[in-house]
C-alpha cells in the first residue's frame, strides 16, 4: 500500500499503473478510509488503481479551513481526482453513507468520465440522516464528539461490525464531523439527495442490506425504480460486514461488456 497526499487530503493507493481505470472509495460520517481495507485483498487491486480517501476532518486528514462545507469538499476531491487521473481510464466511485452525497455530487461534475457509480447505503430520504444529525443535538462539537464516541462504545461492546467504525470516529475531529452535519442537512430535506443520485446518467447501483435501511428508504428505492442490489441479512458497512462478497460483484460489475 502507498500514500498519496493531495492538498492535504491523505489516499492510500496500491500501485498505480498506466492507463488503467481508477476507482475512488469514499466513507461516510465520522468514518475513514480504514473502512476499506479489505478492498487491497480483493480482486479489484490487480486490475484497476486504488484510491481510498481521508476525507477532510477524518481519518490521518486534517480539517481544511478552506473547504468546510461537505459540497466544497465533493468539488476540491472532484478537482483531485480529475488532475490524478488524466492520463488513467474511466473513474468508478465507490462511497458509503453521508459520503454518498460527495460520490453523486463527483458524478456529477466529472461527467463522461465516470464509468461507474456504487452508492453504499448513501444518503437517499431524511431517514437516512440518524446519526450524521446528532452533532445538531448539542451546544459544542467537541460535546457530540465525547457523547457519540461513548454511545458508539457501548454498541460495539456486542456488536462486531461496529468495533472498526468506533475507531474512525476516535481518529475523527470533532468540528469535521459538525460542520459535514450542518452543511448537509439542506442537500437532505425533502430528500433532495435521492433525487440527485435519481437524476444521475452515468451506470449506477444503490447497494444496501435490509438491517439498517429504513422502511422510508426501502420504499423509496422501489416506488422509483432505482437500481439497487439487496444483500438479505446485512448491515450498514457492507465493506465491513460483507467485503468478499461486495468487492467480487464490484469487479464483475466493471468487468461486464453490457451494463
Amino acid at each position: 500500500m502507498n500514500l498519496l497526499v493531495r492538498n492535504n487530503i491523505f489516499i492510500r493507493t496500491n500501485q498505480i499503473q498506466g492507463e488503467r481505470e481508477s476507482i475512488w472509495l469514499l466513507h461516510g460520517f465520522g468514518d475513514s478510509g480504514l473502512a476499506y481495507k479489505e478492498v487491497f485483498k480483493s480482486p479489484l487491486k490487480e486490475e484497476f488503481n486504488i484510491y481510498v480517501v481521508d476525507l477532510p476532518g477524518f481519518g490521518v486528514s486534517p480539517v481544511h479551513p478552506d473547504y468546510i462545507s461537505i459540497k466544497a469538499q465533493a468539488d476540491l476531491l472532484s478537482e483531485i481526482i480529475a488532475e490524478e487521473t488524466k492520463n488513467q481510464g474511466p473513474v468508478s466511485i465507490v462511497a458509503h453513507s453521508l459520503g454518498g452525497l460527495i460520490g453523486t455530487w463527483i458524478c456529477k461534475n466529472l461527467g463522461k468520465r465516470i464509468h461507474y457509480y456504487f452508492n453504499i447505503e448513501g444518503n437517499l430520504t431524511e431517514a437516512d440522516s440518524y446519526f450524521s444529525s446528532k452533532p445538531l443535538q448539542f451546544n459544542t462539537a467537541q460535546e457530540f464528539a465525547e457523547s457519540f464516541q461513548a454511545e458508539l462504545f457501548e454498541i460495539a461492546k456486542s456488536q462486531e461490525r461496529y468495533k472498526r467504525y468506533y475507531s474512525s470516529v476516535r481518529f475523527a475531529e470533532p468540528e469535521g464531523m459538525l460542520h459535514w452535519s450542518v452543511t448537509s442537512q439542506k442537500h437532505i430535506k425533502g430528500n433532495k439527495c435521492g433525487q440527485e443520485f435519481m437524476e444521475l446518467t452515468c451506470n449506477k447501483v444503490y447497494i444496501w442490506g435490509d438491517v439498517d435501511t429504513s422502511k422510508e428508504t426501502q420504499k423509496f428505492i422501489l416506488e422509483n425504480d432505482i437500481p439497487n442490489r439487496l444483500y438479505p441479512g446485512v448491515g450498514h458497512w457492507q465493506m465491513v460486514e460483507n467485503a468478499q462478497q461486495l468487492y467480487r460483484d464490484i469487479h464483475k460489475k466493471l468487468n461486464a461488456k453490457v451494463m
